[in-house]
C-alpha cells in the first residue's frame, strides 16, 4: 500500500506535467530489477488521473455538455457543440487508432531506460523552443476543428515512452498560436478520452482489482496529487513558461543514462 501511494504521487505529478509519466514509471520498474508494476496498482494509477481531470475541469465538461445539447436540440451554434466537441473527437482518433493497432509493439520497442533518454531531452527542448518562438496567444474560443486534428496527431506521438502526451500536445498547440493557458487546457481535455479509453480497454483488470487495498490507495493518491499538479502547472506556465521543464527532462535523461551505463 505504501508502494502504491508512492507510485500514485509519481503518476499524479508526471501525468499532467510535461515530463513523461511513462519515462518515470519505466525507470522505477527498471530500478525494481525489471519487475512489472502490479496489475492492480497500474490500473489504479491511470484511473486516478482520469478522475482527476474530470474533477478539476468539471466546469469545462458541464459547459461542453450544455453547449452540445443546445446545438443538437435547439439548432443554435455554440463554440462547445460546434467546434470544441468535434475538435476533441477528431483529435482523439489518431492516438486511438495507433494505440489499438500498435501500442504493444511500440512499448516493446521502447520499454527500457536507454530508449527513453533521447525523447526526454529532445522533446523538452522542443517544447521550450516552440513556446519561446510563438508570437501569438489565441484564446480557447479561437480554436478550430483543424487545429484539433493537428494537435491530435501530435498526441499520437506520445505513444512513444519519454515523449509525454502533454509535451506533444502543448507544443503543437503553441505552434498553432494558442496561448499557454489555452494550450494546457485543451491538452488536458483532449487527453481525457485517451485516459478513459485506456481504462475501458482494461475493464477486466479493473474488476479483478476491486478486492485489492492497494488499488484504492493508488486511485486516491494519483487523483488528489493529479488535481494539485494541474493547479500548479496552469499557474506556473502562465508566469514562467516551460524552460524549467526542459531542464528537468534533460537532467533526468542524463541521470537515467548514467545509472543505466553503470
Amino acid at each position: 500500500m505504501i508502494f502504491s501511494a508512492i507510485l500514485g504521487i509519481i503518476q499524479g505529478i508526471t501525468e499532467f506535467l510535461p515530463v513523461s509519466s511513462s519515462a518515470h514509471l519505466i525507470f522505477v520498474s527498471w530500478l525494481m530489477e525489471g519487475k512489472p508494476l502490479p496489475l492492480a496498482v497500474n490500473t489504479a494509477l491511470h484511473f486516478g488521473t482520469f478522475v482527476a481531470v474530470l474533477i478539476y475541469f468539471w466546469r469545462d465538461w458541464l459547459a461542453l455538455l450544455q453547449g452540445t445539447t443546445t446545438s443538437l436540440f435547439k439548432g443554435k451554434k455554440t463554440f462547445e457543440g460546434s467546434v470544441l466537441l468535434p475538435a476533441l473527437l477528431l483529435g482523439s482518433v489518431p492516438a486511438g487508432v495507433i494505440g489499438i493497432l500498435a501500442k504493444d509493439h511500440i512499448e516493446a520497442l521502447f520499454h527500457n531506460p536507454l530508449s527513453i533518454t533521447l525523447p526526454l531531452a529532445s522533446v523538452g527542448f522542443l517544447l521550450w523552443f516552440i513556446d519561446k518562438k510563438s508570437s501569438r496567444s489565441l484564446s480557447m474560443q479561437e480554436l478550430n476543428i483543424k487545429m484539433g486534428l493537428y494537435i491530435g496527431l501530435a498526441q499520437a506521438c506520445a505513444l512513444i515512452p519519454g515523449v509525454s502526451r502533454s509535451s506533444a500536445t502543448i507544443s503543437a498547440s503553441r505552434a498553432l498560436g494558442l496561448s499557454r493557458d489555452a494550450s494546457a487546457r485543451f491538452s488536458f481535455l483532449l487527453g481525457t478520452p485517451a485516459m478513459g479509453g485506456a481504462a475501458l480497454l482494461h475493464y477486466k483488470d479493473f474488476l479483478a482489482s476491486l478486492g485489492e487495498p492497494s488499488f484504492y490507495v493508488g486511485i486516491i493518491t494519483s487523483c488528489v496529487v493529479g488535481c494539485l499538479a494541474i493547479r500548479f502547472f496552469l499557474g506556473f506556465i502562465s508566469r514562467f513558461g516551460f524552460f524549467a521543464f526542459a531542464i528537468y527532462r534533460a537532467a533526468l535523461a542524463l541521470l537515467i543514462l548514467i545509472v543505466y551505463l553503470n
